[in-house]
């Protein structure tokens, strides 16, 4: 009886955890793409854009010089940027810890469930991508919503 009753209270407690783990790592990557994608040009030497990448980093970077120019010059300088990233990157690595620990202990299948979904979110990414290359504006506009949310969440 004790058996049953612990199979009837684990087992559909590790598969919710399996499903939640899942969904919440999706969805912070997701939440992270828009300004991880905007970003992106400025995340230092460690990382070089891969062919797809490459027109929209070289677009992002001449945007650089109009929003510096145009909107703000000591807010848009590559340094700043570059900051900007590190700690972006940082806090969502901070905040998703205990999830990326939980999604490497589930099963293949699991895995390959959430590649599925990323894959999705990158398709969506390329066309962020376009709009903010295409939009120095709107481009500098996202660039400081990350830069407030970023500010919030060390406080």
């Amino acid at each position: 009886m004790r058996q049953l009753f612990l199979i009837a209270v684990v087992v559909p407690n590790l598969c919710f955890a399996s499903i939640d783990a899942k969904h919440l790592y999706i969805m912070a990557v997701a939440d992270f793409s828009t300004c991880g994608n905007a970003l992106m040009p400025w995340s230092g030497k460690g990382w070089q854009p891969d062919e797809a990448e490459k027109p929209y980093v070289l677009k992002a970077k001449t945007n650089r010089i109009k929003m510096q120019a145009e909107i703000d010059e000591g807010f848009y300088t590559e340094a700043n940027l570059e900051k900007l990233f590190f700690a972006l990157t940082n806090d969502f690595y901070e905040r998703t810890a205990d999830i990326m620990a939980r999604v490497e202990k589930l099963p293949a299948e699991d895995h390959s469930i959430i590649w599925s979904k990323l894959f999705e979110i990158e398709k969506d990414a390329r066309l962020i991508r376009d709009k903010l290359a295409s939009d120095f504006h709107l481009h500098a506009e996202i660039i400081k919503m990350c830069s407030d949310d970023v500010k919030k969440s060390m406080y």
